[in-house]
């Protein structure tokens, strides 16, 4: 499972298929991290805070998280390794609880 540089970076990304550029994004981002690149609505990842105020108002659904919840359940189900897992607080419902800490 090896990630390169740019995707590890990326909080928020573009689905250019879906996206009308509508400037709903553009408007919306309150550290204006959204540029029109190339047509696109494209997320500067150097800007970007991860509020998700973008993907809620996307009425194309081109604006989507970085999800790697299925990466991360692999690293903590191999029982060769130890790992922690830090939780966000913003996404707490989202995630699994352990009693086995060892």
């Amino acid at each position: 499972m090896n990630m390169g540089h740019a995707k590890r970076n990326k909080l928020v990304f573009t689905v250019k298929e879906k996206c009308r550029v509508c400037y709903t994004c553009v408007r919306e981002c309150p550290v204006k991290a959204i540029k029109i690149i190339n047509g696109q609505a494209e997320v500067i990842s150097e800007r970007c805070i991860g509020c998700g105020n973008c993907v809620t108002v996307c009425s194309q659904q081109a604006k989507v998280f970085l999800d790697l919840k299925t990466e991360v359940e692999t690293l903590l189900s191999d029982k060769s390794n130890r790992v922690i897992a830090l939780i966000a607080s913003r996404c707490p419902a989202a995630a699994s609880v352990t009693e086995d800490y060892t």
